[in-house]
């Protein structure tokens, strides 16, 4: 069964996004993590941890995570970036790290190059000389999960007013993040998702968006932050910075799945959270509609009027509470400029979801 987009809100706490009154100490320039989407099948996200002095005479500190994206556990990866004119590795630490002709290339150790998907390994840098966040290929030798967003973005995406809300995701589905230019990029905390892209934010200009994979079950936090370039100033400003949380629990797709069809019409089906629903129809029946959002989500739907194939759709529970799954039969004559006396038949279940 394809693994495609889906994804609930659930459990929300209330609240718009919560607004705190505090001149924090302002990071090192370029201290912000920089996402590029993998080469293949992993990502490598940098950071700088703390830097000193400037230009060719200051240096930093760069640690970056390794991702893999990929389905398949993986036994190695390479990282690569450019740093630029006035920068080199003075040194580095749980990776191999080589340069050549202004090209740096990090490399697995014996110890941390077995990764299984969605697991991640971690390495550092010291670096001479001040520059901007690396920005690394990543390469596992794995090819990239092939599902994608739907047209319409993200699986689900959340605001400067989901702050504090928790989203449920099902493995293999994707979070997108969408907040104004003043955000910095978002961190992640816990192993269920992975980070894709990002771009925009402070200090771009550009509204800020990020894009994550859940990849396996547990719990991870996003956050961010605001910030201006007053608070950067001598003396800085003393404009408020927001903060800015989404708590995000990711869940397995492998429950049990339930198949129905024309003669369950006004049944009521029970289920459990990760359970599959599909809908098994005849193809003179339109794909269906939810009563509701949240409790059931589209995983993908196929034939169906006008296709003249049979209807077959499928929904994962992603959250208890219950919802109407609903259609009804369709003919071509029924659009004609004089419409036929063909009845629509209608047909619909009660579907109950509990965690």
């Amino acid at each position: 069964m394809s693994r495609q987009s889906i994804v609930s809100l659930s459990a929300m706490l209330g609240g718009t996004a919560v607004l705190a009154a505090l001149v924090m100490s302002p990071p090192a320039a370029g201290s912000v993590p920089v996402v590029t989407p993998a080469a293949t099948g992993c990502t490598a996200t940098a950071r700088i941890e703390s830097q000193w002095g400037s230009g060719t005479s200051g240096g930093q500190i760069v640690s970056v995570q390794v991702v893999n994206i990929s389905r398949a556990t993986t036994t190695k990866w390479t990282a690569v970036t450019t740093l630029g004119d006035g920068r080199r590795v003075a040194s580095a630490w749980n990776a191999v790290v080589r340069t050549s002709g202004g090209t740096t290339t990090a490399t697995n150790t014996s110890y941390n190059g077995t990764l299984a998907p969605g697991a991640s390994a971690s390495f550092g840098m010291q670096l001479a000389g001040v520059g901007p966040v690396p920005v690394f290929t990543c390469d596992n030798g794995a090819s990239a999960p092939t599902s994608s967003p739907p047209p319409g973005g993200a699986d689900v995406t959340v605001t400067e007013a989901d702050s504090q809300k928790t989203v449920t995701l099902i493995a293999g589905q994707t979070l997108g993040v969408s907040l104004g230019a003043e955000y910095l990029p978002p961190t992640t905390s816990g192993a269920a998702l992975t980070a894709l892209s990002a771009s925009g934010g402070y200090p771009t200009g550009q509204p800020l968006a990020a894009l994550y994979r859940a990849t396996t079950p547990g719990t991870a936090d996003v956050t961010t932050r605001s910030d201006y370039a007053c608070l950067h100033t001598t003396p800085p400003c003393t404009v408020p910075v927001r903060l800015w949380t989404v708590h995000v629990t990711v869940v397995a797709a492998d429950g049990q799945t339930v198949t129905v069809t024309a003669a369950d019409n006004q049944r009521t089906v029970s289920l459990h959270v990760g359970d599959v629903l599909v809908v098994s129809l005849a193809s003179n029946y339109v794909p269906p509609k939810l009563s509701a959002t949240g409790v059931l989500v589209p995983r993908d739907s196929t034939g169906g009027y006008p296709t003249d194939q049979p209807l077959v759709a499928r929904y994962a529970a992603a959250a208890a509470g219950s919802v109407t799954v609903s259609t009804v039969t369709d003919a071509a004559c029924n659009h004609a400029p004089t419409p036929c006396p063909s009845p629509q038949v209608p047909w619909s279940v009660t579907v109950s979801v509990t965690a």
